[in-house]
């Protein structure tokens, strides 16, 4: 007997794609094109958000004047990124203390001793981000804006004594905001200190 042709059975009627004879073949069920701007996640409370847009234009208005005064506006772009974490975010382990602070303060740490070696311009601000990266993964303090100060560091080369202290408070300051503003609504922040 000689075999048949793929899809096909051995009395010669296809099988793919159609139905018993007399029978209509089933439609798919009909469904909506999928569109990239849908999603399943809920939107926040409105209380949550009006808090956040003013916990962060707060905090980042102290930030912002204080860096003017002392001509250290760069820390702005880093600082913001971390206060959205923190204010829209607040139950997410990376919005928590130890990662604000260790994250930011590692990456400096790692950022001035590159500086220290000598290096300086984009490839070793691409090499003391990843470094940094690393550091603050294995000592479990990931914070993604963490990065972003690393760069700026590489790139303007501040001097630390001034470019540390600052940075501590204006984290120190946005996490204290936060706290208030958690603390008027009676929620919890932070979740975890270490």
């Amino acid at each position: 007997m000689a075999a048949s042709p793929p899809g096909t059975s051995q009395a010669g009627t296809s099988q793919v794609g159609t139905a018993p004879a007399g029978t209509v073949p089933a439609r798919p069920a009909h469904r909506p094109p999928p569109r990239w701007w849908r999603t399943t996640e809920p939107r926040p409370a409105r209380r949550t958000v009006v808090s956040a847009a003013v916990t962060t234009s707060v905090g980042l208005a102290v930030v912002v004047a204080v860096g003017a005064l002392l001509h250290q506006t760069v820390l702005v772009p880093p600082l913001a990124a971390t206060t959205a974490i923190v204010t829209a975010t607040p139950g997410s382990p990376l919005a928590q203390p130890r990662h604000v602070f260790g994250g930011h303060l590692l990456s400096c740490l790692v950022c001035f001793v590159v500086l220290a070696l000598g290096w300086h311009g984009p490839w070793a601000a691409a090499a003391a981000c990843g470094i940094a990266c690393g550091l603050v993964l294995v000592l479990k303090a990931a914070h993604p804006p963490a990065m972003a100060t690393a760069v700026m560091i590489m790139l303007t080369d501040p001097p630390a004594h001034s470019f540390v202290p600052l940075l501590a408070a204006g984290l120190a300051l946005l996490v204290g905001v936060q706290m208030l503003s958690s603390r008027l609504q009676r929620e919890v922040y932070p979740t975890t200190w270490w």
